[in-house]
C-alpha cells in the first residue's frame, strides 16, 4: 500500500514521516509533498491508499485534494490534520468522505489508535492480500532454492538465511502455509530426484545416493522405498509400488 504525507510546514511532514513504523503497519511506499499543488499530482500519479493531510494550505488546501479525490473517484482513504477546530472545515470534509478529522498538535498514541483503526475499517482485506502475497513469495523462493540446489546439503539454517527469517519461525510459516514440514519437503525432493535418476540415467544407485548427500545406503532405501513402496533397486528395474 501507499500513503501520501501533506503539509506545508516541512517540520510537520519529516515529524509524521518518522512518527509510526510505516512498512510494519502495511505501507511499503511513503510518499511526501509540501503543498497541495505538488501533492494533487502525486495522488494522479499514485493514486496512493491512504492520504494524510493538513486542512489549510496556500493555493491548494487539503479541502480541496479531498474534492479531487471524490470527484475522481479514486479509493483514496484520508485523514485530515488541522489546528483549526471550527465545525465548518469538519462539516466539509465530511462531505467529501473524509475518514478521520484529526486536530493538532499530533500525539504518537492517538495518532496510532486512529491509523490502526482506519486499516481496521477501511484496509483489511487490503492487508490480507499482502500477508497472502508475502506467504506466498516466500515459500516459492524457498521450495525454489530446493529444487534448484536439490544436492546440497539443505539444512533448515541454509534455507532461512535465504529467505531472511529465523529458521524456528521459516520451519512454522512453511508449515502452516502448505501443510508439510519443511523437512519432509526436502526429503520428498530429494527422492523425486533419485527416481528421475534412476529413470533417465545409468548412474549406479551408490552414485545417485552420494550425489543426494545420503552416506548409508539402509537409510536411503528405506525413506526411497516409503515414497514409492519399492527400493531403489526395483524401481531401476521398472518395478513400481
Amino acid at each position: 500500500m501507499r500513503v501520501l504525507i501533506v503539509d506545508d510546514e516541512p517540520y510537520m511532514v519529516d515529524y509524521l514521516r518518522k512518527l509510526v513504523d510505516w512498512e510494519q503497519h502495511g505501507f511499503e511506499h511513503v510518499y511526501t509533498a509540501g503543498g497541495g499543488s505538488m501533492a494533487r499530482d502525486l495522488l494522479d500519479k499514485y493514486q496512493p491508499e491512504l492520504l494524510i493531510t493538513d486542512i489549510r494550505m496556500p493555493k491548494i488546501s487539503g479541502l480541496d485534494l479531498c474534492r479531487h479525490i471524490f470527484e475522481r473517484k479514486y479509493s483514496t482513504k484520508v485523514m485530515i490534520l488541522s489546528g483549526y477546530g471550527e465545525f465548518e472545515y469538519a462539516k466539509q470534509a465530511i462531505q467529501y468522505g473524509v475518514s478521520e478529522y484529526l486536530l493538532k498538535p499530533i500525539l504518537k498514541e492517538e495518532f496510532e489508535e486512529i491509523l490502526e483503526k482506519m486499516l481496521e475499517r477501511h484496509f483489511a482485506m487490503q492487508k490480507e492480500q499482502q500477508e497472502k502475497e508475502k506467504t506466498g513469495d516466500v515459500i516459492f523462493e524457498v521450495e525454489n532454492y530446493i529444487k534448484e540446489n536439490i544436492e546440497s546439503d539443505l539444512s533448515l539454517e541454509l534455507l532461512a538465511s535465504v529467505v531472511h527469517l529465523n529458521p524456528s519461525y521459516l520451519s512454522r510459516y512453511f508449515k502452516e502455509s502448505t501443510g508439510e514440514n519443511l523437512s519432509n519437503y526436502v526429503t520428498r525432493c530429494k527422492m523425486e530426484k533419485a527416481a528421475w535418476l534412476l529413470d533417465n540415467t545409468e548412474q549406479k544407485i551408490n552414485e545417485i545416493m552420494l550425489q543426494l548427500g545420503y552416506q548409508k545406503s539402509q537409510h536411503f532405501a528405506k525413506i526411497f522405498r516409503e515414497q514409492y513402496g519399492v527400493s531403489p533397486k526395483e524401481y531401476k528395474k521398472g518395478i513400481r509400488g
